[in-house]
């Protein structure tokens, strides 16, 4: 009987050795994936969030390279990583979407530079299209990253608002010789097939320098600047205009800061849409046409 009962204490001190073990071991799991994952994976995020825009400002770059030598018969080859990699075991990957918005009338990005020149006649100068990345981060900040007309802009979705992170190339400047403002302009036309691809890879995104054109107006009254602005995710809708509105009207005030009687008035009108500059005495406007692919 003695050696029953003692292999009946041996039975159960294995037992409660294992189960013991199991906890150490279930403790140390929890703390790795209530701490060491989360951190992981934000910075994981963090990171694919600025290498997004390292390569959409490489892509302005490139932009910027084929406007000045007008070489239509080269597509530069910009490779942008979709998502950001996940803890192996752990942790899923965290996918991203990236969505070509060609430019046409009803473009999701449309900026209008529109007023009567010196003749009468009505000028409009427009730029529209535009390339996005959603990035719905679970553990970083979600956010949208957009190139339109050149700029890139980020959209902190938990705090709703935009900023430049590289602004247009849209100058003002004011000029004592002409006595007013000199509106200087490039303005990015995006054609192509509108195209949204989701996953975690690398694709290369093509781009072909089609043509520009260039022209200097004398305006013969309020020069207007309209912005569209606005994407949709779902039921998520993302607005643009009022950041890209701010950008343009401190860049105004900027140019004429500290100058007296300088006779320019910025004031915002259409919802806040449209700003009308007095006092332009020059718009200088250049049209870049590019074609733009999402490949593989």
């Amino acid at each position: 009987m003695k050696r029953i009962y003692a292999k009946k204490e041996e039975g159960i001190a294995s037992t409660v050795g294992t189960i013991f073990a199991l906890m150490i071991f279930t403790s140390l799991l929890s703390m790795f994936m209530m701490q060491v994952v989360p951190v992981q994976m934000k910075g994981n995020e963090a990171q694919h969030d600025l290498k997004v825009v390292s390569q959409f400002s490489y892509m302005r770059s490139m932009a910027d390279l084929l406007t000045l030598t007008r070489n239509t018969n080269y597509t530069a080859y910009v490779p942008i990583k979709l998502g950001a990699e996940g803890v192996t075991l752990f942790a899923s990957p965290t996918y991203g979407q990236l969505s070509l918005f060609p430019g046409d009338v009803n473009s999701s990005f449309l900026l209008s530079i529109h007023f009567l020149d010196k003749f009468g006649n009505r000028i409009y100068a427009n730029s529209s299209g535009s390339l996005q990345i959603f990035l719905p981060n679970r553990y970083y900040v979600a956010e949208a990253i957009s190139y339109e007309n050149g700029a890139i802009i980020r959209y902190n979705l938990d705090a709703n608002n935009a900023s430049f992170v590289i602004e247009p190339n849209i100058k003002f400047q004011y000029s004592d010789a002409l006595g007013g403002l000199v509106i200087s302009a490039v303005l990015h036309v995006i054609y192509g097939l509108p195209k949204s691809v989701t996953g975690v890879e690398t694709r290369n995104i093509g781009l072909t320098y089609v043509g520009s054109s260039s022209a200097t107006f004398e305006p013969s009254n309020d020069v207007n600047i309209t912005v569209r602005s606005n994407y949709s995710y779902g039921n998520l809708n993302l607005n643009f205009t009022q950041a890209w509105i701010n950008y343009l009207n401190e860049s105004v005030n900027g140019a004429v800061f500290g100058i007296s009687g300088s006779g320019v008035s910025v004031r915002a009108t259409n919802n806040n849409t449209t700003l009308e500059i007095s006092n332009v005495v020059q718009v200088n406007v250049e049209i870049v046409y590019f074609e733009v692919e999402i490949g593989m």
